[in-house]
């Protein structure tokens, strides 16, 4: 009887992600596409549309998809177990993704960023994050510490995951009549903190991993 309600809560709350991630897709084709509006770029300041500026936005629009579309395998545990290699292959192609290209990329971008200086902090505050809880989930694997992986890369995971987060709130304080500047900065810094606290509360109250234990929860 416990654990339907719970197949349910997470089979909704990754649905709710993956839905998220489709938004943002499509939201970044049509601003950033062929004949996209560039909406994101005009609402910048003439002196922060360098070419390294939109060359760096466009590359960590990339690499963002790259990490969403990698985590989604996560997520079901039966998939996994069948195709164990899977976790490896979208694992290396999640962490390549984060460390080398997202948070550097991403980093730059935060120096320019919306919403003054909390704004840029918040960004700056989510890049080193995100970088090195995805480095330290490596290096955990890499020494053998399956527990330790599972829960730095839970970490890793909400953090990325802010970007799906950050536009829900976003839209709720818009039609809450919220001002703009202030929805911004408040969705950011809450999608941040909001979700590192529901990795915390999640790394906490998780038993001691099985012989295949995925990164992040997973539907069974």
């Amino acid at each position: 009887m416990h654990s339907v309600p719970r197949t349910i809560l997470l089979s909704t709350a990754w649905l709710g992600f993956f839905a998220g991630c489709l938004l943002i897709l499509d939201n970044s084709y049509r601003d950033f596409g062929p004949g996209g509006e560039g909406v994101f770029i005009a609402q910048k300041e003439e002196s922060a549309r360098t070419p390294l500026w939109i060359l760096s936005l466009r590359i960590h629009i990339v690499a963002g998809a790259v990490c969403l579309l990698a985590c989604l395998p996560q997520f079901s545990g039966s998939l996994l177990r069948r195709i164990p290699s899977l976790h490896r292959i979208c694992g290396k192609a999640y962490a390549a993704s984060v460390l080398f290209v997202l948070c550097p990329t991403g980093i730059h971008l935060a120096l320019s960023a919306k919403g003054g200086l909390a704004g840029r902090a918040g960004f700056l505050l989510l890049g080193i994050a995100s970088f090195l809880t995805t480095l330290q989930g490596i290096r955990t694997i890499r020494g053998g510490d399956l527990q330790g992986h599972r829960r730095w890369m839970t970490r890793s995971f909400a953090l990325i995951a802010s970007a799906v987060t950050f536009r829900v709130y976003h839209v709720a304080f818009f039609h809450a009549g919220l001002p703009e500047d202030t929805n911004y900065v408040a969705s950011l810094w809450l999608s941040v903190l909001g979700n590192a606290a529901v990795a915390e509360w999640i790394v906490r109250r998780r038993p001691e991993p099985r012989t295949f234990s995925p990164a992040i929860p997973s539907i069974p």
